[in-house]
């Protein structure tokens, strides 16, 4: 018997589905030989720590084994320490990670109970409830902790190792160019401050055109040297310029004030920023940083950090899991979307064709339109700061539930907003007005035969809700099974916990001007579908290269010049923008599944209402779920 398309498709989704799961699960429990446990601490006060535990099978009282303990930087999730903690649980560590206090999957602080509470800083945002917890568990070796931290993460790890310095046997820093809070000059526990040649957020703050000059900081070279002593009035005895100059790669070995030997070391390799925790060279870089300190776990034929490159790593075989993770939820709301068409609930939702009242194909006007939407968005990308405090002079900065670059990003959707509808009415009234343009062609219709039609709308938004529905189901049951999120490079997404719900609601407004002006936009082109799954498809493909194309290539030349020459865009050099260069990628993923939503269903029904809808939740799912909450409510 013949199987229609969707049954084939839905076999084809589940299939995809399946084998992401067989290359997360077992990738992350090196094919069953680690444990994963997701967990939930309670701070003194009340509020949740959400934490992931890996555990080495072979660890057991009688096998003690090394503990990590990983924090990511700010606003990423704890799954994005993954690699690290996949290369140390298979080698014999037990590993934590953690969203901190008020991200992902954790509360927002609501106390004093982990010390300072700023988002900067060295306050602890959970690692008092944490260290608590693991010191019940009797499969660690105690005399082996490793606390590690990307970014903001290292702060929050420094700060606490500096207060447990009789308890920590390793402090590693990875992308950041503070060394502990300052009153502090005790560091009784070995350092490794790893800083990639390319970190941008570091070349932002360079003396100079490299990163170079952050290792010969005098801070950073009294911690290296142990070169504390004072003299009767509070200066040092030897001066910041007597200092010798710090080198790379060197194991400098000094006396702690404890009277015990520890080590320092400086690496610098080959990653930016944004990308330590997926780019081979500082995965490995770590690796060897820990192991060959630790002395378990480093890879055989490797001697020296001149071997580094030896290293066996297989944490982006679970990136690949991630990447079939989000093609099969894809996958399952498109076969959803084509389904729910071909019910008797939601068939009436398909309206007659629309007329094509678009400029003519290839006409000057035709390429300066399509020109316009491929050049506005990275030419308006970076108008604004972190956070951003203002809008067009308002000041705004009340309005924000979320932190991080969640602000910025949407201010810029505004922008590009108030300059598509702008683009869209000079067309209206230039050309679409005298060649049929009206509120029907241009998709805004809710019925064949009425005016307006409240149901539709209701209905349109149902049909939004189980389409997006079903991949958030499709996600939750991944989650279930990996007991993990999903991040692809930057991009992040998770399901959404119930305290954020109004937060939900909130960025569901905010989020409706983009993709409802974007899709006036591209009605200048005249990209209208024939009511077929193979047009609406086709389609897709065009408009989501028009959409992306210019993010693209910025985000292209961004990479090239960071990575190749060391040099950051003067565009993304100030109000601390370089974290958006990289950021283009999860904006990139977020709006182009977005977009593809909206011009799928959009063509497949003629009508704006249900692919604004599903565009609209989609983006207000991967928005909210992750990012670092400043409160929960106004």
């Amino acid at each position: 018997m013949k199987k229609s398309p969707l049954i084939i498709a839905l076999i084809a989704v589940v299939a995809v589905f399946a084998l992401s799961l067989v290359i997360i699960i077992g990738t992350s429990t090196s094919w069953g030989k680690v444990e994963i446990t997701d967990l939930n601490f309670v701070t003194g006060d009340g509020d949740k720590i959400h934490v992931l535990l890996y555990k080495p099978k072979a660890a057991n009282p009688e096998n003690k084994v090394p503990l990590a303990i990983i924090a990511h930087g700010g606003s990423d999730m704890l799954e994005q320490a993954s690699g690290y903690a996949i290369e140390l649980s298979r080698r014999g560590y037990a590993v934590v990670t953690y969203d901190y206090q008020g991200q992902a999957g954790s509360d927002v602080a609501t106390g004093k109970s982990e010390g300072n509470m700023g988002r900067s800083g060295y306050g602890k945002r959970g690692l008092n409830t944490i260290w608590n917890t693991v010191l019940e568990f009797n499969f660690v070796d105690f005399n082996h902790v490793i606390t590690m931290g990307h970014s903001g993460g290292g702060m929050h790890t420094v700060g606490f190792a500096t207060d447990h310095q009789d308890e920590i046997f390793m402090q590693v820093n990875i992308g950041m160019n503070m060394y502990g809070p300052a009153k502090i000059e005790d560091h009784n526990f070995n350092f490794v401050n790893i800083l990639g040649d390319s970190d941008e957020s570091a070349l932002a703050r360079a003396v100079g055109d490299t990163n170079w000059s952050h290792f010969q900081v005098e801070q950073l070279k009294r911690i290296f040297f142990n070169e504390y002593d004072k003299n009767s009035d509070g200066s040092y005895k030897i001066s910041a310029a007597n200092l010798p100059e710090l080198i790379l790669n060197k194991v400098y070995t000094v006396v702690g004030s404890d009277g015990n030997k520890w080590t320092r070391t400086a690496y610098m390799p080959d990653s930016c920023h944004a990308y330590y925790l997926v780019d081979n060279d500082a995965v490995k870089t770590v690796i060897y940083g820990i192991t060959s300190q630790v002395g378990i776990g480093l890879d055989a034929g490797v001697s020296s950090y001149d071997d580094y490159k030896k290293i066996s790593v297989v944490y982006r075989w679970h990136d690949l899991g991630y990447a079939l993770e989000l093609i099969s939820m894809i996958g399952l709301m498109c076969i959803i979307a084509i389904a729910l068409t071909k019910t008797k609930f939601f068939a009436t939702m398909e309206l007659k064709p629309l007329d094509n009242v678009g400029f003519p194909k290839k006409s000057w006007m035709w390429w300066l339109a399509l020109a316009l939407i491929v050049i506005l968005p990275p030419a308006l990308y970076t108008t604004g700061k972190l956070p951003q405090d203002t809008f067009l002079g308002i000041k705004i900065s009340g309005l924000w539930l979320l932190d991080g670059n969640c602000s910025a990003w949407l201010c810029w959707q505004w922008l590009l907003s108030i300059v598509f509808l702008a683009l869209f009415l000079v067309y209206h009234f230039t050309y679409g007005k005298k060649h049929n343009g009206n509120l029907r062609n241009y998709g805004f219709a809710t019925s064949d035969t009425k005016k307006f039609d409240y149901t539709y709308i209701l209905k349109a938004l149902l049909y939004g809700v189980i389409v997006v529905g079903s991949g958030y189901c499709l996600m939750a049951i991944a989650t279930h099974y990996t007991q993990q999120g999903l991040h692809i490079a930057t991009f992040m997404l998770r399901t959404v916990d119930a305290n954020r719900t109004m937060i939900f609601l909130v960025y569901f407004l905010m989020c409706v001007p983009y993709f409802l002006t974007s899709s006036l936009a591209a009605k200048t082109l005249g990209i209208n579908g024939d009511g077929t799954t193979k047009t609406a498809f086709k389609n897709v493909g065009i408009m989501t290269a028009i959409a992306l194309s210019g993010l693209f290539v910025l985000w292209l030349v961004f990479v090239i010049c960071l990575n190749n020459f060391n040099f950051i865009l003067p565009m993304f050099k100030v109000n601390r923008l370089y974290i958006l260069g990289v950021g283009l990628v999860p904006i990139m993923i977020g709006i182009g599944v977005g977009n593809a939503i909206n011009i799928f269903i959009s063509q497949k029904t003629n009508s704006i209402w249900p692919g604004l809808f599903s565009a609209v939740l989609w983006g207000t799912w991967t928005i909210t779920a992750t990012t670092a909450v400043l409160k929960y409510i106004y």
